[in-house]
């Protein structure tokens, strides 16, 4: 079961692609998007070793191992851009999630589908975009008890 931030995240990934979960955490989103048959896989990865392995565990013990891929590293960095459709980055500052979208100039390419969660500074998330060539195509509010949070889909 996922939390509203993150049910409301898994909403925008289309059915069929394959996710990329990127500052993963725990693995939950990609764990539940292919479980749920949404995703027929995807790859899980963090920055550090240690949600690394926490992902790893949770992917595990879901009996997904086959289809989703746990990897560490920076940003995009542990993808090629044959490996996926749709690129979740949830859960960062809006200046980190950007700089992650800088670093992977192959996004600038309609195939795939950017789901953005910024926690901080989500106006320089949209100026990036904005002036990169990408369009956000929708913006939600997901509301867990007093929080609220911005989640944008975008595309090149």
């Amino acid at each position: 079961m996922l939390d509203a931030r993150l049910a409301c995240v898994a909403a925008r990934v289309r059915p069929g692609s394959r996710v990329a979960d990127i500052g993963t955490d725990h693995a939950h989103l990609p764990v539940w998007l292919v479980g749920q048959g949404v995703c027929p896989g995807g790859i899980a990865s963090d920055l550090r070793a240690g949600p690394a392995e926490a992902a790893r565990r949770t992917v595990e013990r879901a009996g997904l191992a086959d289809s989703i891929a746990v990897r560490v590293g920076d940003g995009l960095s542990p993808v090629s851009p044959e490996e996926a459709d749709d690129m979740v980055i949830a859960g960062m500052g809006g200046e980190t999630i950007a700089a992650i979208l800088a670093a992977a100039p192959w996004l600038k390419d309609a195939a795939y589908r950017l789901v953005l969660q910024p926690m901080t500074h989500p106006e320089l998330l949209r100026e990036y975009l904005l002036t990169n060539g990408f369009s956000i195509e929708g913006e939600w509010i997901a509301a867990e008890g007093k929080r609220r949070y911005l989640i944008l889909q975008a595309a090149y």
